[in-house]
C-alpha cells in the first residue's frame, strides 16, 4: 500500500514537472476557474477518474491530485497508468448546439470534454466520455439516465435535467507509463487536427516506430489464434462484447499480414501460430471434381458458416500460400495453389474480364454475380502470384483482361488497395505503358481524398506504399510510363507520411486502452474508432500491412522526401 501511494506521488510529480513549462510561459486566465483530471489505471481494468476544481491550475490539480491519492490509498491499487489532464480553453455552448455538433460527429469521434456547469463540476474529459459511451452516436443525443448513472459512478452530483448551457473545454495532457516515462499528449497546444487529441505526440513516423507497430500488432494478432487455427475474430472493447460469426476470407487475409510480419521479426511463435491459421483455413477448402487422373483440379474455399463460396477467398488463400512459401522456402502448397487458381479461372469471364463473385456451398449454385469490388482486384493479384509460382501463361493472360477491365472501366474511383497491389505484382511481368500509367492513376487522382480522410483508413496506406514500390520501379529501371509527367510526386510522398502518422490514431497505446473495459488485453491492437473501437482480425491486418510496406520502403521514401524537399 505504503510503495502504491509512493508511486503514485512519484509520478505525480513527474506530471507536474512536465506541466510546469507550459503554465509558466502560457497565459492562464480562464472565466470558468480550471479543471484537473488525474486518470489512474491498474492495466486489468477501466481507468479512474478522478478530479478537481480551482481558480488556477495549481490548486485544481493539487485536489485532483488528492482524490487519487486517498483513492490508491483505500482501494490499495496500482497505479501502473497514470494520466493528467488540465483544462486550458473553454466554449460556451447551448445545450442544442452541443447536440447538433454531436450530430455532426461519427460514432465515438465528438473529441471535447464537456462540463454539465460552471463551475466545471461536472466536467468529463473525451477520453472517459467515448471510452464509456456517454453519448448515445446512434441516436444523436445524450440520455440523461444513462448520463447520471455515470456521474453517480463518479461520486459526482447528478442533474435533475440537462442545463441551458454546457461548457466545452479542451486540455494539456500528459501520461506516465509503467516505467515512469512520461509522454506529451495532443491537446490544445499541439492540435492540428482534433483527431489526434489524447494521444502520444510523435515528431514523425519513421521505421523504428513502423517497425515497433508491426511487431506488436502482429503478436496480438498470433495470440488471438487458437489450439484449432482459427483466431479470435472480434470484439468491441468497450464492454468487451464479442463479435459474432467468422468469415474465412477475413481469416486468410490476416495470415498474410502476419507471415509478412514474420519476415521483419523471425519469431518462431508466430512461425507456429501461422502455421496452425494455415491448416484451419486449408481445412475449409472444397474440391469439386478430379481429372481424368484422379487428381483434383478445382478447388475452393468455403465460407461453410454463411454457405457460399467466394472468389475473394479463393483469391486470398493464393496470396497467403504463395507468401508462405516464398518466406519458409517450401512447395507444400503448389498443388492446391493451382486448384485454387482454377476455382477463380471458373468464376473469369474471358469476353469481358470480368469475374462472378459468390456462389452458394456446398452446391456451387451462382448466387451474387457482384458482392464487393475488392473481390476484383484480390483475384487479378493471386493470378499475378500463381504466374510468378508456376510461369504457366493461362494465369498472366487472364491477369491482364482483368486489368484492361479495370482500366476501361475507370476502376480508380474505387481507391481500391487491392487494385494497386495488382497493378504493382502485374508490372512485374507486363511493364506497358497502359498498367504502369494505371497504377500511378490509382493513387494519384485520390490523392486530396485520402491525406483528407478524417478517419484512420487502414487501406489507405496501403494503397499508398505498394503504389511507391511501383513508383520505384518506373523509376530505377527507366520504365516508359506516361503518365509520370503528371504524377503529384510532391502531394503522393507528404500523403504518405501524413497517413502514416495520422493512422497511428487506431493504435491501442495505453492512453487510449485504460478508459475501456480491459485495457491490457487490448496492447498491440488496432482500433476503429468509429465503429465503437471495433478491433476485429481483418482490421488489425491491414494495419500491420500498411505499416509493413511503409517499413520495407523506408529508406526510398525518405530519399524522395529529402529530394523533394518535403522534409
Amino acid at each position: 500500500m505504503a510503495d502504491n501511494s509512493n508511486l503514485l506521488d512519484k509520478k505525480l510529480g513527474l506530471l507536474w514537472d512536465s506541466f510546469r513549462a507550459y503554465f509558466d510561459e502560457t497565459e492562464t486566465v480562464s472565466g470558468f476557474g480550471f479543471a484537473a483530471f488525474v486518470s489512474v489505471c491498474n492495466t486489468t481494468e477501466r481507468a479512474t477518474v478522478l478530479r478537481g476544481t480551482g481558480n488556477t491550475p495549481e490548486a485544481a490539480w493539487e485536489k485532483a491530485c488528492s482524490k487519487a491519492r486517498n483513492f490508491v490509498r483505500k482501494n490499495k491499487y496500482d497505479p501502473v497508468w497514470v494520466k493528467a489532464d488540465i483544462t486550458v480553453e473553454f466554449e460556451q455552448v447551448s445545450f442544442p448546439r452541443l447536440i447538433e455538433l454531436v450530430t455532426k460527429s461519427r460514432n465515438e469521434y465528438f473529441r471535447r470534454g464537456i462540463a454539465f456547469d460552471k463551475g466545471l463540476d461536472t466536467a468529463l474529459i473525451e477520453a472517459e466520455i467515448n471510452g464509456n459511451r456517454v453519448i448515445t452516436y446512434k441516436e444523436h443525443t445524450i440520455e440523461l439516465p444513462k448520463l447520471n448513472k455515470y456521474l453517480s459512478s463518479c461520486g459526482l452530483k447528478t442533474l435533475a435535467a440537462f442545463p441551458e448551457e454546457v461548457v466545452l473545454f479542451d486540455c494539456e495532457s500528459r501520461f506516465c507509463d509503467d516505467k515512469c516515462e512520461v509522454f506529451t499528449l495532443y491537446g490544445s497546444s499541439e492540435i492540428t487536427d482534433r483527431n489526434n487529441y489524447g494521444r502520444r505526440v510523435i515528431s514523425g513516423v519513421d521505421d523504428k516506430i513502423a517497425l515497433d507497430v508491426i511487431s506488436t500488432s502482429s503478436e496480438y494478432l498470433s495470440m488471438q489464434v487458437g489450439m484449432d487455427g482459427c483466431f479470435e475474430y472480434g470484439y468491441y472493447p468497450i464492454y468487451h462484447k464479442l463479435i459474432p460469426g467468422y468469415n474465412i476470407l477475413r481469416h486468410a487475409s490476416s495470415i498474410w499480414s502476419l507471415i509478412c510480419a514474420y519476415r521483419l521479426t523471425g519469431d518462431k511463435f508466430t512461425l507456429n501460430q501461422i502455421i496452425k491459421a494455415i491448416g484451419c483455413m486449408v481445412r475449409n477448402t472444397y474440391k469439386k471434381y478430379a481429372d481424368r487422373d484422379g487428381e483434383t483440379n478445382t478447388t475452393y474455399l468455403a465460407d461453410k458458416t454463411k454457405g457460399e463460396v467466394k472468389l475473394g477467398g479463393n483469391a486470398v488463400a493464393v496470396i497467403v500460400l504463395t507468401e508462405y512459401m516464398s518466406v519458409t522456402g517450401s512447395d507444400k502448397y503448389v498443388q492446391l495453389c493451382r486448384e485454387l487458381g482454377n476455382g477463380i479461372l471458373e468464376l473469369f469471364d474471358k469476353r469481358d474480364g470480368s469475374f462472378f463473385h459468390v456462389l452458394n456451398f456446398p452446391g456451387l449454385s451462382p448466387k451474387d454475380k457482384y458482392r464487393i469490388v475488392y473481390y476484383d482486384g484480390e483475384a487479378a493479384f493471386a493470378l499475378c502470384r500463381l504466374y510468378g509460382l508456376t510461369k504457366e501463361q493461362k494465369w498472366l493472360d487472364a491477369a491482364s483482361m482483368a486489368a484492361d477491365r479495370f482500366i476501361r472501366e475507370g476502376y480508380e474511383k474505387y481507391r481500391d488497395h487491392w487494385i494497386a497491389y495488382a497493378m504493382n505484382e502485374l508490372t512485374k511481368y507486363l511493364p506497358e505503358d497502359k498498367y504502369l500509367s494505371f497504377g500511378l492513376k490509382n493513387a494519384d487522382v485520390n490523392l486530396d481524398r485520402i491525406y483528407d480522410q478524417d478517419t484512420t483508413y487502414h487501406t489507405y496506406l496501403e494503397l499508398l506504399c505498394v503504389t511507391f514500390e511501383l513508383f520505384s520501379r518506373i523509376k530505377e529501371q527507366g520504365l516508359s510510363c506516361s503518365y509520370l509527367e503528371r504524377f503529384r510526386q510532391q502531394k503522393f510522398i507528404e500523403t504518405i507520411y501524413h497517413r502514416a502518422d495520422f493512422m497511428l490514431n487506431g493504435y491501442c497505446y495505453p492512453e487510449y486502452a485504460m478508459y475501456l473495459k480491459y485495457p491490457s488485453v487490448l496492447l498491440g491492437a488496432f482500433f476503429v474508432r468509429h465503429d465503437g473501437y471495433r478491433i476485429r482480425i481483418d482490421d488489425i491486418q491491414h494495419f500491420c500491412g500498411a505499416y509493413y510496406s511503409f517499413y520495407r520502403n523506408y529508406p526510398k521514401l525518405e530519399e524522395m522526401r529529402t529530394s523533394l524537399g518535403t522534409r
